[in-house]
């Protein structure tokens, strides 16, 4: 028996690097896993690999700063495989640039990929692992702007800051009922 048959997984920002790898990896230890990203074509390749490699996987493409789109991953989960109980939250831009120079745009475009598609995920990931009895909500972070600052990351750091304070306060709330939060 795999480590994580039967079990479910979403993966954002899947269509390269640590969210590619990750979406493997779960597949390859059992998952089921429902890949998103902006790019289409990528994940169309991700779950082809997937599936060649005999492991369950679909995709959905779209912008990760929509709420539609994080409520329609969770119920891609949930009709394609029966529910959700682990979410790697994996999508971020770095929005880099000199905090007196940087067009107000980029700041916000930055704090709505890196923090407030975290908080629309989780809004719509903890029911959807409610349902199933718990699971985990996992977020990708940085050092930077919890230990270390950087010239030209305000943005960056600001948004990862603010990802540590969520996922602090989700594990407080949602850790007792049976989701661990990373």
């Amino acid at each position: 028996m795999q480590a994580l048959e039967h079990k479910v997984a979403i993966v954002a920002g899947a269509s390269a690097g640590i969210g590619r790898a990750a979406a493997r990896l779960f597949a390859q230890a059992g998952a089921a896993v429902v890949v998103g990203a902006r790019r289409q074509a990528e994940l169309d390749s991700l779950v082809g690999e997937i599936r060649h490699a005999g492991g369950k996987a679909a995709a959905l493409a779209g912008d990760v700063t929509e709420e539609t789109y994080a409520r329609a991953l969770v119920e891609l989960a949930a009709r394609e495989f029966g529910g959700l109980d682990i979410a790697l939250n994996n999508a971020a831009t770095l929005g880099l640039g000199d905090i007196t120079t940087m067009p107000l745009d980029e700041w916000r475009r930055t704090l709505e990929v890196n923090l407030t598609s975290a908080f629309l995920s989780a809004k719509y990931q903890v029911p959807g692992m409610l349902k199933r009895g718990g699971g985990s909500l996992i977020f990708t972070s940085s050092f930077v702007g919890n230990t270390a600052g950087f010239p030209g990351m305000a943005a960056y750091a600001a948004s990862k800051a603010g990802l540590t304070g969520l996922t602090q306060v989700l594990a407080a709330e949602y850790g007792p009922r049976g989701i661990r939060v990373n």
